[in-house]
């Protein structure tokens, strides 16, 4: 009857056997029931006299064998025969307790090793309908349902279609494409995780089950973000589901959902990186301009900082050259950021050019200039969208500035010493139809300054949300009076950057000095 244990994960319990023997003079012994002997071992057990005691030993799923006690070899011990047996029957209960724990360890190991190599498996795969198509076939693998399939939720989170299915025909499975509120299974596994239906249980329910299958298990698959879809596993048979089984199917569920996400962010990566290229050939097409011209008037010093919070912007800063004493310039800021205040700057932009490049008795009449942008940008443009613009004309030979203000920061004005802000001559572009602007000269002497900006200079907030604001460039203008259009703009610049330190409104921001140089009276 002893048999030498060929398996030898058990040898164990031979050593225990004897080791209890040894200390009760009861002989204690195992041998395991290999397939198809369990039945037969046991009536042996049970028929013959010379075993006084047996109990199978399990792992939870099945019988590994059977532990027995023999009569004693010392008559000795024959009184001790109760004592033996309940001790017996404590070392058979640890043993397969230990048996059963090490079997769910196991199952376990095997069960993360699958998700693991199923989850490599997965990130190597290229195309997203083979990783689903992987995960579904570890999710049967792993639980031993027959079939399964994955139903994707729209972006209107109204309906689901069937978009991946394994060891199915897509018309084997019931509703491919289902109203989700007509879909009571999926509206209930959206509610709390996992549904389990069976074809005789669940009558009402059995329609969503493809044809021949007894059991169904409907997971939601989703994230932080929100739903993405279920996940459902048929099977022909009636089966009970344990903890286990719901378990493993959630797990394939979120890995599921990780691919999905792991997608969706390739796209708007994707998407992105088309649309960063694309603003930057934008953002090239806009450069800061000082001249167009190589042969531009000398007469005068031109300095510009500006920058974009995004890849493009609205603010506008040029200079054009309309003869070798004359030159135009304009300083705007359009309403919005990004993209949307970039389409209005390139409008105002375009008009501008095609405004100056005609008879330059025009192209100096500052007022007919802003007034044509002002009607081109209001026909063009939605009415959340306008523009603030200063528009002015340098005349060297005649010593003259002039210029029209639509509803831009007034520019800070140093003549001959003294600081003075332009005036403002009228609304913003786009606002109105009306083009009725105003227009400003003034002298130009040598040593003048012209200082212009946009609001996101003056509005710069600190890290206290405290804003620059005009004086803060004019407490700086008066220390630099003397130096050249580049270092007045530097020492403004470096002074706006302190004071952003810490902070940021995320706004463009442009900074334009003019200086007009010792040869002009």
């Amino acid at each position: 009857m002893e048999q030498v244990l060929t398996a030898q994960p058990l040898e164990w319990i031979h050593g225990l056997c004897d080791q209890f023997t040894e200390i009760t003079g009861w002989p204690l012994h195992f041998t395991p029931a290999k397939p198809g002997e369990r039945k037969s071992l046991e009536a042996e057990l049970c028929q013959n006299a010379k075993y006084c005691w047996y109990e199978s030993i399990e792992d939870g799923k099945q019988t590994l064998g059977y532990l027995y006690l023999t009569l004693p070899h010392e008559t000795a011990n024959d009184h001790m025969f109760v004592t033996a047996i309940k001790l017996a029957e404590l070392v058979g209960g640890l043993i397969s307790r230990i048996e059963t724990m090490g079997s769910s360890l196991e199952l376990k190991n095997r069960e993360v090793t699958t998700l693991m190599d199923v989850g490599l498996s997965v990130t190597r795969q290229e195309g997203l309908q083979d990783a689903l198509q992987k995960l579904l076939e570890a999710a049967l693998q792993l639980t031993g349902f027959r079939a399964a399939g994955f139903f994707l939720l729209n972006s209107e989170s109204n309906q689901l279609s069937l978009r991946v299915q394994y060891c199915l025909h897509s018309f084997e499975i019931p509703f491919h494409r289902r109203k989700l509120k007509e879909s009571p299974p999926d509206l209930e596994a959206f509610s709390n995780e996992a549904l389990i239906v069976n074809r005789q249980d669940n009558p009402e329910l059995a329609r969503w089950l493809p044809e021949g299958c007894l059991t169904g298990v409907c997971v939601s698959v989703q994230s932080e973000t929100g739903p993405f879809g279920t996940l459902w596993a048929y099977d022909r048979r009636a089966r009970h589901l344990n903890e286990r089984d719901i378990h493993i199917l959630k797990s394939i569920g979120a890995q599921v959902s990780t691919i999905l996400e792991r997608a969706v962010l390739l796209k708007e990566s994707q998407n992105q990186l088309r649309l960063k290229k694309e603003l930057k050939v934008i953002s090239e097409s806009f450069p800061v301009e000082l001249a167009r011209e190589p042969d531009w008037d000398r007469e005068f010093q031109a300095a510009v900082q500006s920058i974009s919070h995004h890849e493009v912007g609205g603010d506008l800063c040029e200079f054009i050259s309309l003869s070798p004493h004359v030159t135009c310039f304009a300083l705007g800021d359009a309403s919005g950021d990004s993209i949307p205040a970039a389409v209005v700057m390139a409008s105002v932009r375009g008009a501008l050019r095609t405004l100056t490049e005609g008879p330059i008795e025009q192209a100096k009449d500052t007022r007919h200039v802003i007034g044509r942008i002002n009607t081109a940008l209001y026909h063009t443009s939605l009415p959340h969208q306008f523009m603030s613009m200063m528009y002015g004309v340098i005349d060297t030979r005649a010593r003259t500035f002039t210029y029209t203000n639509a509803g831009h920061p007034a520019p800070f004005w140093v003549h001959k010493g003294k600081i003075t802000t332009l005036t403002s001559h009228g609304m913003l572009l786009g606002v109105t139809e009306s083009n009725d602007y105003d227009y400003s000269v003034i002298p130009i002497c040598k040593n003048d300054i012209i200082v212009g900006f946009s609001d996101g200079i003056s509005e710069a907030m600190s890290s206290e949300r405290k804003m620059f604001r005009s004086d803060g460039i004019m407490k700086v203008l008066e220390n630099h009076i003397e130096d050249t259009a580049e270092e007045v703009m530097k020492g403004i610049w470096s002074k706006l950057q302190q004071h952003l330190e810490g902070g940021n409104d995320g706004d463009d921001r442009t900074l334009m000095v003019v200086k007009f140089a010792p040869n002009a009276e």
